[in-house]
């Protein structure tokens, strides 16, 4: 098989992921939960809940209420009831945590030209089968990875850099990448929404691709 040759099943792969990492750049990529008395469930069926998305940090909260001590200005948003955004600044400011959106402010920004980035490679992976050619899959395989690494170091950073004013003392602590954790009297919960699953389906089938691209070379 001569090097420009492009299997079939490789083209139909890396389509397949293409769509699903363009599907998740439109989708909710994690999600991050509080929990707390002052939150009963029958009005906050969520708790105080966010989503991450590739393109910023957005209300995760079906709740109609604003909960006591919170912002007014916390209702109106585009999924309707307590904007949890606001809220949960709101409560992060009583330990001295810096606002939600102070974290991976350049990520974000730089997000859309990334992922257009990606979508370039691996439209030249299509053809390209050259010198270093799995490079060009490598830029979407490792999507879910870095997405994880970022996070975890963002959550480390907002941790570690709580505020001496705070109106209650916590120690710098680790919040929960994954999982279930407690802070203060809040029970929290953080874990992947559907849009780390369409990542990791892209970077799944961009892995075979890889694989098969490099035994056609071979053969």
């Amino acid at each position: 098989m001569t090097k420009t040759t492009k299997p079939a099943l490789v083209r139909i792969l890396t389509v397949i992921a293409a769509l699903f990492i363009g599907g998740a750049y439109f989708s909710p990529i994690w999600w991050v939960a509080l929990k707390a008395p002052n939150y009963p469930a029958d009005t906050f069926p969520d708790g105080i809940r966010i989503h991450f998305h590739m393109n910023g940090v957005f209300n995760g909260c079906t709740s109609q209420i604003v909960a006591k001590g919170g912002k007014a200005e916390a209702w109106g948003n585009e999924e309707g009831g307590l904007n949890c955004v606001e809220e949960m600044d709101v409560i992060n400011h009583f330990i001295g945590m810096e606002p939600i959106a102070r974290g991976a402010a350049l990520e974000i920004h730089a997000a859309p030209y990334l992922f257009g980035l990606v979508g370039v490679m691996l439209a030249a992976f299509l053809v390209y089968a050259g010198p270093f050619w799995w490079i060009l899959p490598l830029s979407g395989i490792v999507i879910p990875v870095a997405f994880v690494v970022d996070y975890s170091a963002w959550l480390w950073w907002f941790g570690h850099n709580l505020r001496s004013w705070a109106a209650f003392s916590v120690k710098p602590f680790m919040p929960t990448v994954f999982g279930d954790g407690k802070v203060a009297q809040f029970s929290t919960y953080s874990y992947p929404h559907y849009g780390f699953g369409l990542l990791c389906v892209g970077s799944l089938c961009l892995i075979l691709a890889l694989l098969l691209q490099r035994k056609a070379l071979k053969d």
